[in-house]
């Protein structure tokens, strides 16, 4: 018998059940009276009208419950069909659910594969195509400047220093899309790290940057996180160089980390007290090229808080913002399952160890 057949030939055998178990309740009855009968029979003391009644009455008894008990057998088989039909359909919508699911990932797949390949080939394109003419840009310029300054007019080589500043800043812009674009196709590495030494080395790096700036610059000790250990380091050296270059016109610079509660959960931060920003378009600083102060006063790209956020969100994290004109800004962020905050007191005695090692440093 074929598949398509076994379901048919399932359903007139069920249907068969209910008349089966009628007929033997049926010849049970019929049989359990004929022994009764003979026994009334046997006895000679019982009369025949008597006897006669007993036998109808049987009949009757076995008849009708036989019939109900049919009936109430057709009625739950019906039920149960009802239900396996039910079921059966069911099954069918999901294996077409599953079928049209499986259809829409694969072409979302493809879709996706696609796009990193434009992805990869538009990197490519940068990072090779772009970067030679704005090399000979910059360099001719420079060359002009340095050979042929006798003979050019204030004007003329104000152009040129023009030029030489603006490829400069291409040259900044293509590196950081070329990282951005990295670490959303960088595999992590993750492993437990001393948090608190990744911001200090940091630190480090970020004063050389900026050495006629003087930060006092505190770390809360003892933070540990578990991530990947270089697209940590590249978050917090943007956080970091974003605190030591908005703090640039501060009298006396403070640049602070820790981990503290907030109103969404334990969270790390990095809090400075340099120019700040109205809070009110905090989330303009997290989208790519949008920045809330001049480049004249702030130079930069727009992309490195955008770094930040793309970072984070690899370690199921995020990351908001506070501050106010003049009063500096805060930085909260969170990295995968976050320990609990320490105590306020302990942080502001760690702090204050670690703030003035850094000014003796510095």
């Amino acid at each position: 018998m074929t598949s398509s057949g076994e379901p048919g030939g399932r359903r007139r055998s069920g249907r068969r059940v209910p008349a089966t178990l009628a007929l033997v309740y049926f010849v049970a009855g019929m049989l359990w009276i004929g022994i009764t009968e003979a026994v009334l029979w046997l006895d000679p003391t019982r009369q025949d009208h008597v006897l006669g009644l007993q036998t109808l009455n049987g009949i009757a008894f076995v008849s009708i419950t036989a019939l109900v008990l049919y009936v109430l057998l057709r009625h739950w088989q019906r039920r149960d069909e009802a239900v396996m039909a039910a079921l059966l359909e069911s099954r069918r919508e999901v294996e077409r659910a599953n079928a049209t699911l499986e259809h829409n990932v694969a072409e979302r797949t493809r879709m996706l594969e696609a796009a990193n390949r434009e992805l990869e080939a538009f990197v490519y394109a940068v990072s090779h195509d772009l970067r030679a003419p704005l090399r000979s840009l910059s360099g001719f310029s420079q060359i002009l400047q340095e050979s042929a300054a006798d003979q050019l007019d204030e004007r003329s080589l104000h152009y040129l220093k023009r030029i030489t500043e603006a490829s400069r800043r291409m040259s900044a812009l293509i590196d950081d899309l070329l990282s951005l674009s990295r670490i959303s196709r960088t595999e992590l590495t993750p492993r437990s790290i001393d948090f608190s030494k990744l911001f200090l080395e940091a630190a480090a790096v970020v004063r050389e940057r900026y050495p006629g700036h003087a930060v006092e610059f505190s770390v809360q000790p003892g933070m540990q996180v578990y991530g990947d250990a270089r697209l940590l380091r590249i978050a917090v050296e943007n956080l970091l160089d974003n605190a030591w270059k908005y703090t640039g016109s501060t009298a006396e610079p403070r640049v602070q980390v820790g981990i503290e509660d907030t109103p969404l959960g334990p969270a790390y931060f990095v809090r400075d007290n340099g120019a700040g920003f109205d809070a009110t378009y905090a989330d303009k600083l997290f989208a790519p090229f949008q920045r809330l102060h001049p480049d004249a006063q702030f130079p930069g790209t727009g992309i490195g808080l955008v770094t930040v956020q793309r970072i984070l969100a690899r370690h199921e994290g995020r990351i908001w913002a506070d501050a106010a004109p003049g009063r500096g800004a805060t930085f909260w962020f969170t990295i995968g399952e976050m320990p609990a905050a320490a105590s306020g007191a302990a942080m502001r005695e760690e702090s204050t160890v670690q703030a003035g090692s850094s000014q003796d440093a510095s």
